[in-house]
Parts: structure tokens; C-alpha cells; sequence
């Protein structure tokens, strides 16, 4: 089962015999004389056998990820957000050190392009889903904060307007996600990285802002200190 078109090929050469492998009989095979050939069967068998474990790695890796979907669950009726992110940061590590220690294979060679595109996406899921999580835990804590007081427009107009533009992008996206969930789907979203690269930078700065007058009322009127965020615009 392990043996490839190509590893017959390497014992024939091996061996200096041209067989058509599509009509090749036992006899031929004993032919060879297998037991004074034994070290050349069995290096090319031990190569066989070697890369198949790699290809078959390879093959778990690509099923895994070809089928996974994002589990979404629906967030006060604005949109659906990503829940339990904690399974696919463990399996995408798993694999992208995975896919590192097979790069010191004697018998990495030959998969060494499907292997460095698979590292490459991997790295690139891990990397979005990091900025992500991110993202997503910035919006849902500030939109608690915009959309519960009436009071936040008036003390903070600027950093609601800007909240505002920046929530119809990130709901835009989620809808894309709805639409299409599976993770090698939303890693194919035109520019999504640097959106949400963005996202993160601009909803961090509103956020700052944010804490910053809500420091400053704590110190106008010390008891608020016993306040929480959400509440003290109230």
C-alpha cells in the first residue's frame, strides 16, 4: 500500500530493470533474486513507508481543516458572534508544530510544497483568529456601554460616532461569517487581516478614551470608584 508509482520506479533503477509496472508478475519479481537484493527492497520500502506517514498527515491536516466551521451564536439580536475559539487555537498550534517537525524528515522532500502552503495557512489562521477574538471582545464590551446609556452620545459624541461607523464594518463582516462560516471561507475574505488589524487599532483608542473619562469622573466624585464601566455613564 505504501509503495508509489514513484518508489517502483526508484527500485527499478535501483535494480537496473525496466518492467511495465501495469503487466508486472511474481515471477519477475523473483526473478531479481529478492534475498540478495534484500538491502535495496527494503531501503526503498523503509522510503515508501516513511512518506506515507507524511501523506497521510498531510491528508488529516487538509480534512481537518477543509470541514471546520465556526461555532456562532446570536449576540442580542445584532448579530452572531464566535463562540469557544479555545478549540481551534489548540488544534491549529497542534498542527502548525506538527507540520515544523516534519520539516526534519528525511522524507519531507516530496511534500514539501503542499507542506509549506498548509504552514503558511495555518500561521495565517492562528494570526486572524488572535486579532479576532480580540476584536470581538473590544466591540461587545463597548457596545454595552454605547448602546445602554442614553447619556454616552451627549458626554462622549465623538467616540460614539466613531463607535458607530467602526460597529457597521465589524457587523458587516459577521455577516459574511454567517453567511459562510467555515474557517478556510472567512480566511479568504479580500482583506479581512487588515480590517480587522484596523478594527482592533481604532476600537483600542475609543476604548482608551473611554476609561480615560471614566477616571476622570472617578475623581471628580470618588464614590464612583465602587461603579463599574458599564454602568457609570448612567
Amino acid at each position: 500500500e505504501a509503495l508509489k508509482e514513484r518508489h517502483w520506479r526508484l527500485l527499478m533503477r535501483r535494480l537496473r530493470v525496466a518492467w511495465v509496472l501495469s503487466e508486472l508478475t511474481l515471477g519477475q519479481l523473483w526473478d531479481i533474486n529478492l534475498q540478495r537484493n534484500e538491502t535495496v527492497v527494503r531501503d526503498v520500502v523503509t522510503v515508501a513507508q516513511g512518506e506515507m506517514a507524511l501523506e497521510e498527515f498531510i491528508k488529516q491536516v487538509r480534512e481537518a481543516w477543509m470541514l471546520y466551521e465556526l461555532d456562532l451564536i446570536n449576540y442580542q439580536n445584532k448579530c452572531k458572534v464566535i463562540r469557544g475559539l479555545e478549540d481551534l487555537f489548540t488544534k491549529v498550534k497542534e498542527h502548525i508544530n506538527s507540520v515544523s517537525a516534519m520539516k526534519l524528515s528525511p522524507y519531507f522532500k516530496v511534500f514539501e510544497e503542499d507542506a509549506l502552503a498548509w504552514d503558511d495557512k495555518l500561521n495565517r489562521i492562528n494570526n486572524l483568529f488572535e486579532v479576532w477574538q480580540d476584536v470581538q471582545r473590544r466591540w461587545v464590551y463597548l457596545d454595552g456601554i454605547f448602546s445602554g446609556s442614553a447619556d454616552i452620545k451627549h458626554l462622549l459624541p465623538l467616540e460614539t460616532s466613531r463607535f458607530g461607523s467602526l460597529s457597521t464594518e465589524f457587523l458587516g463582516l459577521m455577516k459574511k461569517v454567517g453567511k459562510a462560516p467555515l474557517v478556510l471561507d472567512v480566511l479568504n475574505i479580500p482583506g479581512v487581516q487588515r480590517s480587522l488589524e484596523r478594527l482592533q487599532e481604532l476600537l483600542h483608542k475609543i476604548q482608551k478614551a473611554l476609561g480615560e473619562y471614566l477616571e476622570r469622573e472617578r475623581a471628580s466624585f470618588p464614590r464612583f470608584y465602587f461603579v463599574g464601566d458599564e454602568d457609570l455613564p448612567e
